[in-house]
């Protein structure tokens, strides 16, 4: 913070008083900088940080603006007006998204000892439009005396706001904030009021995306748990070599699901719909909803995946046959996708077609040589058919990608023995 009498603002006293501290702020401000880089690495978050110690020229021209306006209000006898300058150091974090901003502004509460906090921007009605930023004020030293004069604190500002409010903000501030706008310049006032909406709402549905995407994510990894689950669920008889399929549990009575409400919903939501049902096993439900988005025909690529979905949800149901039937479906939408050989090579197995099994597992491993469950189920089928040395290749292949899985640790063990005697 910097605190300079209205009354005898002298430029070139200014300026070599200026030079002067910036060296020390400029070290200040780095340490600063470090950091605020380091809380929000250690966050988690992935921002972009800046710097930046305000120039001379930038700092007098403020300087004078606040001067006029400490002039204009200030009435009080036997007091010496100043003006006080709170961003000689400045940080700038940009986030991404708009939930970035909440959590940059949190983590910075939390481990900095804030003096001020302002919200630019919350007093716009909702007609209006113009410069958002969150700007926090932090103390990070002082008191600091630099020839005779002392400072009552070290403060810097930090200012959080997404991409597209930094680069409003870029804009503004040449064409508004450095510029003199007169009363014939409403056209572009209107014309920047209006880029600010865009911009404004862009960061809303980004956000929104971003949240479905996430949503989205959550259910997928949900169902391709289940799906493993139930894969993992079957046993190997050593003496034997067979397998059996695990029970399935009842399925959950559908919900009632109006035929009106289907036909007005979004792709997007149906998918969201049909994932929630699918992974509270509510297949019947589930597969409803499928149906449903392929009957609107869809392109291609998503035809192929809503395929994969329902063949899961039959495959919930342990109604293999109909499973078979969707993945093969997949396939010929998508003939070179090595997860869904992997699915149909499950099924197989669950159907007891061991060969049918080891041409869509090995079918998925040419196109996937990484793929740990077909690598791990392939040597489950070789087991069951005797091809014990085989078997154990595929199962050291998969331990080499996931060393920690103790159930393939457990069935190699078991080929081992099968291959010594």
């Amino acid at each position: 913070m910097i605190r300079i009498p209205i009354r005898s603002i002298s430029k070139e006293t200014l300026e070599k008083r200026y030079h002067t501290v910036a060296p020390l702020y400029e070290k200040m401000l780095e340490k600063l900088y470090q950091e605020v880089q380091r809380i929000l690495n250690e966050g988690g978050m992935k921002v972009t940080v800046r710097r930046r110690l305000k120039s001379f020229d930038s700092l007098f021209a403020k300087v004078l603006k606040k001067a006029r306006q400490v002039r204009m209000y200030s009435h009080f006898e036997g007091i010496e007006p100043s003006v006080t300058i709170t961003d000689f150091l400045g940080i700038r974090i940009v986030c991404p998204f708009l939930e970035d901003t909440i959590k940059a502004e949190d983590l910075i509460r939390r481990n900095l000892e804030v003096v001020e906090q302002e919200y630019k921007g919350e007093e716009y009605s909702p007609h209006e439009f113009g410069y958002v930023s969150t700007h926090i004020i932090v103390k990070i030293g002082g008191p600091l005396e630099v020839e005779g004069i002392v400072q009552e604190e070290v403060l810097a500002e930090i200012q959080i706001r997404t991409i597209l409010q930094d680069a409003w903000a870029e804009v503004e501030h040449e064409l508004m904030y450095k510029a003199e706008f007169t009363p014939f310049d409403e056209p572009l006032r209107r014309k920047l009021s209006a880029v600010n909406a865009n911009l404004s709402l862009s960061d809303i549905i980004f956000q929104e995306i971003r949240d479905y995407q996430r949503k989205l994510q959550q259910e997928l990894r949900i169902r391709r748990k289940s799906f493993l689950q139930k894969i993992q669920g079957e046993t190997v008889e050593p003496a034997i070599g067979e397998v059996s399929s695990p029970s399935t549990p009842p399925p959950i009575p559908p919900s009632a699901v109006p035929k009106e409400s289907l036909f007005y919903q979004t792709l997007d939501n149906l998918l969201l719909e049909a994932l929630s049902a699918h992974n509270q096993q509510e297949y019947a439900r589930a597969i409803e909803l499928y149906t449903h988005i392929l009957n609107r025909k869809p392109k291609k690529t998503i035809r192929a995946l809503v395929y994969v979905h329902r063949g899961m949800a039959f495959f919930g149901e342990s109604n293999y046959d109909k499973a078979l039937e969707d993945f093969t479906a997949a396939i010929n939408l998508e003939p070179e996708n090595s997860r869904i050989y992997f699915y149909r090579g499950v099924v197989q197995r669950f159907r007891k077609d061991l060969h049918g099994a080891l041409m869509d597992l090995s079918r998925s491993l040419e196109l996937d040589p990484y793929h740990f469950d077909a690598l791990y189920n392939r040597a489950q089928v070789y087991f069951t058919l005797g091809n014990y040395v085989q078997a154990a290749e595929d199962c050291r292949q998969a331990l080499a990608l996931k060393p920690k899985v103790p159930e393939a640790r457990r069935f190699l063990q078991v080929i081992e023995q099968k291959v010594r005697f």
